[in-house]
């Protein structure tokens, strides 16, 4: 039944469906191709190609795990959501209870996904959810923390969403260096963006 379900979802068949979840079909059985991700997952993908949201709120109501993990165990299904940009599926997750501190295999974590992405609603609503707890953590291929990264992109509101949050300017990332570390090159293009920065992170409010 694993196979009809990932069909229905891949089918954008929301009817089909639910009456495959309420017959029994298992909302976490894994896919036997690859990505051999969960129906979760399957459903965060779709939405990329027109699917429904419906499909998620189906499969939350019939015990998807909420962080369940494929068999490659790279990223749960809010992770996945982030990085496709699927601000409802991010919300609809997080209301369901996702951990908003995730590590993915590759040192990923939703927060600094958002900061990667310049997706700003959704690092303010990872905090509200909880996400301050590691927000001086650091990971991902940049071996940077989420203030390190905003401060690598000159992206000023980012830097005072972290900050606000409680992000430590001092903290220290994979690679020992702080968050003013992290500012590109001062140049002709950037001088009033980076001395915004620069001042922020030197706990300096803007003015």
């Amino acid at each position: 039944m694993s196979t009809e379900l990932f069909e229905a979802i891949e089918k954008h068949d929301v009817e089909r469906l639910a009456t495959l979840l309420s017959a029994g079909a298992d909302p976490n059985a894994i896919k036997h191709e690859w990505p051999e991700w969960l129906p979760l997952h399957a459903a965060v993908e779709e939405l990329e190609y027109g699917g429904p949201v419906e499909a998620l709120v189906l499969l939350l109501r019939h015990g998807a795990r909420i962080d369940g993990l494929g068999a490659d165990r790279n990223a749960t299904p809010l992770l996945m959501a982030i990085f496709r940009r699927q601000t409802e599926a991010v919300r609809l997750l997080l209301a369901a209870g996702a951990d908003p501190n995730f590590k993915g295999s590759e040192g990923d974590s939703p927060l600094r996904a958002c900061v990667e992405l310049g997706e700003h609603a959704m690092a303010a609503l990872l905090l509200l959810c909880g996400a301050a707890r590691t927000i001086d953590e650091s990971g991902g291929l940049s071996g940077m923390s989420a203030l390190g990264r905003a401060a690598s992109r000159l992206d000023v509101p980012m830097i005072e969403l972290l900050l606000r949050a409680g992000a430590d300017p001092e903290a220290s990332d994979l690679d020992r260096k702080k968050a003013r570390e992290r500012l590109p090159p001062r140049d002709a293009e950037n001088q009033e963006t980076w001395d915004t920065a620069a001042a922020l992170l030197a706990g300096r409010s803007r003015g």
